[in-house]
């Protein structure tokens, strides 16, 4: 389903009008796109992977910024990323990392972990061009801009116009989607001006650091791009739509302040996520890890 099936599905579900003034667009957006991260995370229906070359001396390497978290364990249901052609280094808990004090480079270290990154400083500019909006969406064109650190769920304010949205995608580093609500407008004019806050970022750490260049494999669930348009989609299968409409329903029902309305959604919520999960692992016809033998 695309962004405007979802919202027509709820405003069925909810029995509202397209225009009334409780159902507001950006709150339905923000409550599908709520849904679809939980249904990700609880599913692990979206995967990806990330490959880092280290450098010698150096423990720590940015994820990528739709890492939402691991999913490759061992038999032993410890959570592994890949160092070189066929080596696994195992998680280990930050603080006994930092206790353990491990400082001298070594050829494959010999644990990691997944912290907090700093969080990307905020970018200011102005657009280049106009550009109007096609179903709720307006690219941003800023040919001095430099949008390397920008990543679809960054929030944007267009400052001239006053509006404020979330980036769904990126063209290039120039160049770049986004779904603005509350403003004169709502689209981008030459000359706009605009503030970006990059999102938080996750980390991989090693432990000790690696004494010289290597490939480390970061298998991981990945965060699904925001749908703030009519015309974007969530990479789930159609089937699992009503269950995203049911979770915004349950939560603009608590809004509502009418919890025994939203609890009953939430239980079909529940169920539909339970049966995706199910069917994902029977789908791919393994279980979710790896085996040891060979290992180190």
């Amino acid at each position: 389903m695309d962004g405007k099936e979802l919202r027509r599905r709820l405003q069925q579900l909810l029995n509202e009008d397209s225009d009334s003034g409780w159902l507001d667009e950006r709150s339905t957006y923000d409550f599908l796109y709520e849904a679809a991260i939980d249904f990700t995370d609880r599913t692990h229906c979206l995967k990806s992977s990330q490959d880092i070359t280290t450098v010698a001396d150096q423990t720590d390497y940015n994820l990528d910024p739709a890492y939402l978290k691991l999913y490759v364990t061992d038999g032993n249901n410890n959570y592994v990323v890949k160092w070189g052609d066929n080596t696994f280094i195992s998680w280990e808990d930050y603080g006994d990392m930092v206790y353990s004090n491990q400082t001298d480079s070594v050829s494959i270290p010999n644990t990691f972990t997944i912290v907090d990154a700093d969080l990307p400083s905020q970018i200011t500019g102005t657009a280049t061009s106009t550009t109007a909006s096609t179903g709720g969406i307006s690219l941003l064109n800023d040919t001095a801009g430099d949008f390397t650190t920008v990543s679809p769920g960054s929030t944007i304010h267009n400052t001239t116009d006053g509006s404020t949205g979330i980036i769904t995608s990126k063209t290039s580093t120039t160049i770049i989607a986004t779904s603005l609500f509350g403003g004169t407008n709502n689209f981008w004019e030459s000359s706009d001006a605009y503030v970006i806050q990059p999102q938080g970022r996750m980390k991989l750490v090693l432990n000790p650091p690696p004494d010289s260049a290597e490939t480390v494999t970061v298998n991981f669930i990945e965060r699904p791009n925001p749908v703030y348009g009519d015309y974007q989609a969530y990479r789930f299968q159609d089937q699992y739509g009503i269950a995203l409409v049911k979770y915004a329903f349950w939560l603009y029902k608590y809004r509502d302040m009418e919890p025994n309305f939203g609890d009953a959604m939430y239980k079909y919520w529940d169920n539909a996520v339970r049966k995706a999960g199910y069917s994902t692992n029977q789908s791919l016809n393994r279980k979710v890890g790896i085996s040891f033998k060979g290992k180190r």
